[in-house]
């Protein structure tokens, strides 16, 4: 009994931690939200070193509901990894003018939000039951329904908790329609079982159709993508940026875990699906953003686009293709927290959200600038920076299979991203300010938030160029997952 509560210690210690931060106001009076901010960063830096040195062990327990291996421990190290960064993104800025992005008297109760949420996704990537899945999932989905309307004085804020919640319900009720109809079939709620028992039949093929739908709505693949701009645009930015790189990775999880293993060998088309919902994504995502200046509408757009590309990688459901899209996720993680860490430290400063006035960015605030246009170039996919190998990675898993018809779309679409990816750099280093405009000003930048922007630009140039972070997601992608 020992051995299997060492199987989720992780998530016995996200629940604790969760738990403690709530109570700290109890226990001592007058904290403010540096220090909660501290103690969650702190846990989550802590837990972090934890799943990546090797002390949570590998194995099936709770009855074989509940799996650990290296591919699992992965997936759970680059959730608490977004939470991690995304925490100390929530650090108050000091100095007259800044406005909070989360209203400081309810910071604990946002993250402990959060870390429930990173708690749900932990479970999802282990769950090998029907059921314990579908908790994990209502466990993430549920902490960001709240979170997406959490600054009560935006309305905007709270029509994004609106449209959130209307649509995470919907999917679920897809998810669940379709689950419901393989348990039918299977007679078991165990994915081990069910893809034994599954078999080629109408009824088989229409409830992949409805998980499909489902899962559809959590990464933000079209044609289940109309959420996703307008509760981008709503929510606390760093919601948005909690949304945008964590949810993700879970919501490819779970397509994962409920579309690819239990349907891989009934359904003999799941594949040709993938890549015309890989395509769809990544076209509309990069024509989108051509039209978008609201940064956080923009990163949206590109937040839709760069999950084409990582169904492109899942296209191959061997451990090539896995390791591919490990890798990627990785990659995306950082380069979208260093995209969405500037757009913070800016909107903390001056309440400004559109890039063109990001006039001046350079002049004003040259490292900024900087890191703000490494994470361009690295989400656009420009050597030597991660997003390219990334990309090739993703691209290579496909052509292993004979799809070269999907690697030429997203190389199409790879080149028009570059477009508005530079645009948004044109705004902030070739526009200059006028005689009347004066350059944007971005001062009193926390040591907490330069240390995420630091960490975040180094990890861009090296997860691209040191092949050790490429080994090792092929290692890990040859566990089960």
């Amino acid at each position: 009994m020992i051995d299997q509560f060492k199987l989720i210690s992780l998530e016995l210690l996200l629940a604790v931690l969760a738990i403690g931060v709530l109570s700290l106001r109890l226990l001592i009076r007058g904290i403010g939200p540096r220090l909660e901010v501290g103690v969650v960063g702190f846990g989550l830096g802590g837990l972090l070193i934890l799943t990546l040195s090797g002390a949570i062990p590998n194995g099936l327990g709770f009855g074989r509901v509940f799996l650990n291996s290296d591919a699992v421990l992965a997936f759970k190290a680059l959730f608490v990894l977004s939470g991690f960064l995304v925490t100390l993104l929530c650090w108050p800025f000091e100095g007259e003018g800044n406005k909070p992005l989360l209203p400081p008297k309810y910071n604990a109760e946002a993250l402990a939000l959060m870390l429930v949420s990173v708690l749900g996704m932990c479970i999802i990537v282990s769950a090998r039951e029907l059921v314990l899945l579908y908790v994990g999932l209502e466990m993430v989905s549920l902490p960001l329904v709240i979170l997406t309307a959490f600054n009560t004085k935006d309305h905007r804020s709270s029509e994004a908790g609106m449209k959130y919640v209307v649509y995470s319900a919907l999917s679920s009720g897809l998810l669940l329609y379709g689950l419901s109809m393989v348990y039918g079939m299977a007679g078991s709620t165990y994915l081990d079982i069910i893809s034994q028992r599954l078999t080629l039949s109408w009824l088989s093929i229409l409830s992949s159709v409805f998980i499909l739908s489902g899962v559809g709505f959590k990464v933000a693949a079209v044609p289940f993508h109309i959420w996703t701009l307008d509760v981008y645009e709503g929510a606390p930015i760093p919601v948005t940026a909690f949304l945008s790189v964590a949810s993700k990775a879970a919501g490819l999880a779970l397509l994962y875990k409920i579309v690819i293993q239990p349907f891989g060998e009934v359904i003999f088309s799941w594949q040709l699906l993938v890549a015309i919902l890989a395509t769809l994504t990544m076209t509309f995502g990069n024509l989108a953003a051509l039209h978008q200046n609201n940064m956080k509408r923009f990163l949206a757009c590109s937040s839709i686009a760069q999950a084409g590309y990582i169904l492109v990688g899942m296209v191959n459901p061997e451990p090539f293709g896995r390791a591919a899209v490990i890798y990627y996720l990785l990659v995306y993680i950082i380069s979208n927290i260093a995209a969405f860490g500037a757009v913070i430290a800016i909107a903390n400063a001056t309440g400004r959200e559109d890039m063109r006035d990001y006039v001046g960015l350079s002049i004003s605030n040259p490292k900024l600038a900087l890191v703000f246009m490494l994470a361009m170039f690295s989400l656009a996919g420009i050597p030597p920076l991660a997003g390219f190998i990334g990309k090739f990675y993703l691209f290579a898993a496909a052509a292993k299979l004979g799809m070269y018809w999907l690697v030429l779309v997203g190389t199409i679409n790879a080149t028009i991203s570059l477009y508005y990816y530079l645009m948004v750099v044109k705004w902030a280093y070739l526009v200059k300010p006028d005689a009347h405009a004066s350059p944007l000003q971005v001062f009193n930048i926390p040591f907490v938030h330069r240390f995420v922007l630091f960490v975040v630009t180094v990890g861009m140039v090296l997860v691209g160029i040191v092949p050790h972070f490429i080994r090792w997601a092929q290692v890990v992608a040859g566990s089960a997952l």
